[in-house]
């Protein structure tokens, strides 16, 4: 049986077809108008001193050219520049309580003689306070690390030694208040303090503030401080008034906790359930 395929055209014939020669300029507009698009007009969008070569050139994968240099802004000041050094510890274990006492004489009238506080609303008390974190919070005074008009001007004076003996003076005080109220503590309340809140990124209040004081060097023990003193300085963690907690863990704590919560904890380390029902 005879084949009626009709015979294949010659290389120039094809070539002569008008379809082709308009499929071909089809093609090659297209892909003028994929490159203007796509290395020049895209890359310039939102830019002021436009620059098409080098719009092309970072299109075309030439890191930075023509890109001006980030706006960086300074580093951040660190949150303290206390820093647990052998020669801080040192400095410390050689503080003598006898001299802290001495020097102690401007302290009392806000932090009491015996470092109970006659407005603990507004000044904690510093008897037994771990020397630590007396020491760390003084020198954050002197330094505008953390904030206030009082501390600084007591502060600015001292020297490192006499922050030492000043610290270890109102360690060796007997502490005043009472253990943390754990009786009637809200259920939810106790694990956030003995647990945490890992959902919310909240380590357990303990791990840093507990009996143990198995924190980070300079963590101040909460025991006894008066409830309306810790639920304000949760608020200024949270509303980053206050910012000499290195790390920031503080702040990020207590932006989680709501305001309630920051109520009963501070109720809780003052060990005054009577309080409670006082804002």
């Amino acid at each position: 049986m005879a084949s009626h395929t009709p015979p294949l055209p010659s290389r120039d014939e094809a070539l002569d077809r008008s379809w082709r020669l308009w499929a071909s300029l089809v093609i090659a507009v297209v892909a003028l108008v994929t490159l203007v698009v796509g290395l020049v007009v895209l890359p310039a969008r939102d830019e002021t001193g436009f620059n098409p070569f080098a719009a092309m050139c970072r299109a075309l994968g030439i890191p930075g050219y023509g890109v001006a240099p980030p706006n960086l802004s300074a580093p951040a000041a660190p949150a303290s520049d206390v820093a647990w050094s052998s020669e801080t510890r040192r400095l410390l274990a050689q503080a003598s309580p006898q001299r802290g006492k001495d020097a102690a004489q401007p302290c009392a009238g806000c932090h009491g003689p015996n470092g109970i506080s006659a407005a603990p609303q507004q000044f904690p008390n510093l008897a037994g306070q771990y020397d630590t974190a007396v020491f760390k919070q003084l020198r954050d005074y002197q330094t505008g690390a953390r904030k206030s008009d009082i501390m600084a001007a007591m502060a600015q004076p001292l020297s490192q030694a006499q922050m030492a003996d000043l610290a270890a003076y109102y360690a060796s005080l007997p502490a005043g208040g009472s253990a943390a109220a754990q009786k009637g503590a809200a259920p939810g309340l106790l694990r956030l303090v003995r647990d945490g809140d890992p959902a919310r990124g909240i380590a357990s209040c303990d791990s840093c503030h507990g009996p143990g004081h198995s924190g980070p060097e300079g963590t101040p023990s909460l025991t006894g401080q008066s409830a309306p003193y810790l639920e304000q300085q949760l608020k200024n963690f949270a509303g980053a008034e206050r910012g000499n907690d290195s790390f920031e863990r503080m702040r990020a704590i207590a932006r989680q906790l709501t305001p309630d919560e920051m109520h009963a904890l501070a109720v809780y380390y003052s060990g005054n359930p009577a309080s409670s029902d006082q804002r």
